[in-house]
């Protein structure tokens, strides 16, 4: 990786900024040269339209790149100081005009952001000792059903799994798997997977596709590794992340399977709930966040100014394709149908009782806890 890409690789720029800061766009690139204070030497950084930097530091003398600064050691003296002086400028030019990301790739990323639009999950970085790894749970039951890791490419391939490897523990780096050989990477180049549950009768002919390979340092039984790198499309990951998510929800659920009921939020600023089911005749659809099944009871929840649970419905149909009820979304991908059972008054399930037995305030879908659900049966 070289010295600009490691400098940038958890950041990517606003274009817009670049301007504002000096750059020229040129070419489909923004460039922009300026003077080091030390000496007859210049920065020429150019940021390319996928978001990657590169960038040189030319002797004024020779017309030729200074290479000291590409030293990998400290360096002291005269080209240590050129070396400070550019990183300060590659530093102001990230303040002012790159915003940082979690992940190094931009397919990393862009998966976060689907992941947490589709099924309300945040990226969690439970690893002191690995801060880039991410991991994403169900909401439902609090298991991962995908961890973005970096791996030196090499280690990525065919092998046999670690004894006890699997999703219950943090993912380790100490050992390495035979890989055949990619022209697109080298193999000491650190990439970024996802690893994700799959259905152990497909992940043989899966590991076979380009961009898949046996889960690194998981259960390979279970699991599988897909570098984010753009082998595969944005939907092709996509897809399998939420194959992952409905094994991993359906398998483990147990607080779902007993109660069978959900929360999920509405605010009345943006969605009218009543005159949704007026006009469906008691029926409306809606995004459906988590592993949702026909006969289970959701609550709505409606935010201020009511903060209560106002309705109970039952699902009549899952997993539909979406349809854009509340604003067009295109990552959006399942919807449900609910059928309004009852309907509450705002005084009768506040945001106090919903505390007092259990809950909290319902920011995005979840399990209702079993003790909530009980106290509203029993009222």
């Amino acid at each position: 990786m070289s010295l600009e890409s490691e400098f940038f690789k958890r950041s990517r720029p606003v274009f817009d900024r670049l301007e504002s800061f000096g750059f020229k766009k040129t070419d489909g690139a923004y460039v922009f040269v300026d003077s080091l204070p030390s000496g007859d030497f210049r920065a020429e950084l150019t940021v390319a339209e996928d978001g990657s930097i590169s960038g040189q530091v030319i002797d004024e003398d020779t017309d030729e790149e200074y290479t000291p600064i590409r030293l990998r050691d400290p360096i002291g003296g005269f080209a240590g100081t050129i070396k400070a002086d550019y990183l300060e400028l590659l530093d102001r030019v990230r303040q002012a005009c790159f915003v940082p990301v979690s992940f190094i790739f931009d397919q990393s990323n862009r998966m976060e952001a689907r992941i947490h639009r589709e099924f309300g999950a945040a990226a969690e970085f439970p690893w002191e000792k690995y801060p880039g790894n991410g991991s994403f749970k169900c909401l439902s039951n609090g298991k991962w059903f995908a961890l973005v890791l970096t791996v030196a490419f090499g280690k990525l391939g065919t092998g046999t799994a670690k004894a006890g490897s699997d999703v219950g523990s943090a993912p380790s780096h100490d050992a390495g798997l035979s890989h055949d050989a990619d022209p697109s990477h080298d193999a000491e180049e650190i990439v970024e997977v996802v690893n994700l549950k799959a259905d152990p009768d497909v992940i043989p002919a899966l590991v076979c596709r380009s961009g898949i390979y046996p889960a690194w340092h998981m259960n390979k039984k279970h699991w599988i590794s897909v570098i984010l790198d753009d082998t595969l499309s944005d939907d092709e990951v996509f897809e399998l992340i939420s194959e992952s998510h409905r094994l991993v929800s359906t398998t483990k659920n147990k607080k779902v399977a007993g109660t069978g009921a959900w929360m999920i939020p509405s605010n009345p600023k943006i969605y009218d709930v009543d005159a949704g089911f007026r006009e469906g005749c008691g029926v409306i659809e809606w995004h459906q966040h988590n592993d949702i099944h026909v006969g289970d009871e959701v609550y709505i929840y409606s935010t201020a100014p009511n903060s209560a649970i106002m309705y109970r419905c039952e699902v009549v149909a899952a997993d539909l394709k979406y349809k854009g009820m509340f604003r067009d979304k295109e990552h959006y991908r399942r919807s449900m149908r609910i059928r309004l059972l009852e309907k509450y008054p705002p005084d009768r399930y506040p945001l106090s009782f919903i505390k007092a037995h259990g809950g909290s305030v319902v920011r995005s879908a979840r399990t209702m806890p079993a003790e909530l659900h009980r106290a509203i049966l029993k009222k």
